[in-house]
């Protein structure tokens, strides 16, 4: 079961309800620096979260609308989870009883609180901000919070696996309230959670030092462990050379993949939830854009069947590279878009723009805009003959060619389809002219209008090919 739509309103900067549609897909994001992509996938998490703990909501309010949150998902097994919420009393700075609006995990159905109590045992944003958090090893504890009280914390202590180490910890802070009495008891606990961290860092180190060196192109090496509660202990080899000084040998980029390789290879080794998402907020900010495409690569291989994944991005390039590389029967792709209003107390709504070309060319096509219609059903038809080119690594340079060129050596390579390929060129005018190009001869709705369904028939029969063949 995977999350099918997700509504948010009056949430931090979405004044306005807006819609997003994953279809049970993955998702790629993209905007400008505050436009709401972070704001979203809190979202997210803030809904798993709410069937574990009451949280206060005043501080998610958007600011000009100061009305109550609205979350809600809806799975792909047609049930809607709304976010279930309570008034509660509680006394302000000037001691003042005051009313305000916390989350109810008591109003979930069961069914609901599972779902959700799963996720948000397994789910972690990611962002770039955090994974840099090993740029400054002077605080290790900075990172030890994120790395063992955050995506560790539900890990299942073994060999009955009934308690999470977040649990632990929180016993051994209760221990350490009672005083001395108890002295014996907070080292042995100590003892045995640090064990069982170092067992976690030792298990991950294979896949870690794998995803390390695809994501940084290098000869890394990288042990992680801990020896007293509170701080992480890191050695890194480069070329099998010891680097004591780590800042010196490895830049932001690499630090970056470093850090993002040790939460993945977490995710890859320990997440047994039934339910798994991957929150990537901006996590390929400090990676040159050589070592980005390898980074699809791993999460395409090891999480895109299982997880359920949402990446965001404010790099409009790295955007519409993945819309090429990723698979579109996976992946759906939306802009968000911040518009302006001509009211001082409600100055902006952000809107959502999927990156589906032929569902705009069919709105387009409904709306009467004949010219827009066929300019978007021409635009997929290039992204699906280009990317075709590309994964068949057909010899041509499908960057610069004309389109009239590469489809050329496209449809040679399709089996069975003389009857596709034949109405393809009955539409010429329509599909293989240069996109950007004014074209004076008029369109026609209904011949529009079948250039979008042979487009569609195309996409269906390449789809079909990449499965049977797998490429």
């Amino acid at each position: 079961m995977r999350i099918k739509t997700l509504k948010i309103k009056n949430f931090k900067g979405f004044a306005n309800e807006i819609k997003i549609n994953l279809r049970g897909k993955n998702l790629v994001i993209y905007g400008e620096n505050g436009s709401g992509k972070t704001s979203l996938v809190e979202a997210l998490k803030l809904i798993f979260d709410s069937a574990s703990k009451g949280i206060e909501l005043d501080k998610y309010e958007n600011v000009f609308m100061k009305q109550p949150v609205e979350i809600s998902i809806e799975t792909t097994d047609g049930k809607t989870i709304l976010l279930k919420t309570k008034p509660k009393k509680k006394r302000d700075d000037g001691g003042n009883e005051i009313e305000i609006i916390i989350t109810d995990p008591d109003g979930y159905s069961h069914e609901e609180k599972t779902f959700l109590e799963a996720l948000s045992r397994s789910t972690s944003i990611l962002s770039y901000r955090q994974l840099m958090k090993i740029y400054d090893l002077k605080t290790p504890e900075d990172f030890y919070e994120l790395f063992v009280k955050n995506i560790m914390a539900y890990y299942l202590i073994p060999p009955k696996r009934e308690k999470t180490l977040i649990e632990e910890l929180q016993e051994l802070e209760e221990l350490k309230e009672k005083g001395p009495r108890a002295k014996r008891k907070i080292k042995d606990k100590e003892e045995s959670i640090k064990n069982e961290i170092n067992k976690i860092f030792a298990e991950i180190k294979g896949m870690w030092n794998k995803y390390a060196q695809i994501l940084t192109g290098d000869d890394i090496e990288i042990e992680c462990s801990i020896e007293e509660l509170g701080k992480l202990n890191f050695k890194v080899k480069w070329c099998g050379q010891d680097v004591s000084d780590i800042l010196t040998y490895l830049n932001e980029g690499r630090l970056n993949a470093t850090s993002l390789s040790l939460f993945l290879s977490y995710y890859y080794k320990f997440n047994v939830s039934p339910h798994k998402m991957l929150l990537l907020d901006d996590v390929v900010m400090g990676l040159d854009m050589n070592l980005r495409i390898p980074l699809l690569d791993i999460l395409k291989q090891d999480f895109e069947n299982e997880y359920q994944i949402i990446i965001t991005t404010f790099d409009e390039n790295w955007f519409n590279l993945m819309k090429q590389y990723l698979d579109g029967s996976k992946w759906e792709f939306l802009r968000l878009i911040v518009k302006k209003t001509n009211n001082d107390k409600f100055p902006f709504i952000v809107g959502v723009e999927h990156q589906d070309y032929l569902r705009k060319a069919k709105d387009y096509l409904d709306n009467g805009d004949i010219s827009a219609a066929a300019l978007y059903a021409r635009l997929e038809f290039e992204r699906i003959v280009k990317n075709f080119a590309r994964k068949k690594k057909i010899k041509v340079q499908y960057e610069t060619a004309q389109i009239s060129d590469i489809w050329n050596e496209v449809k040679g390579q399709l089996n069975r389809a003389k009857t596709l390929v034949r109405r393809i060129e009955v539409y010429r005018s329509i599909l293989l002219n240069p996109s950007l190009h004014y074209d004076p001869r008029p369109k026609y709705r209904r011949e529009v209008g079948y250039a979008i369904d042979v487009v569609e028939k195309l996409k269906r029969k390449i789809e079909k090919e990449k499965r049977k063949r797998n490429f």
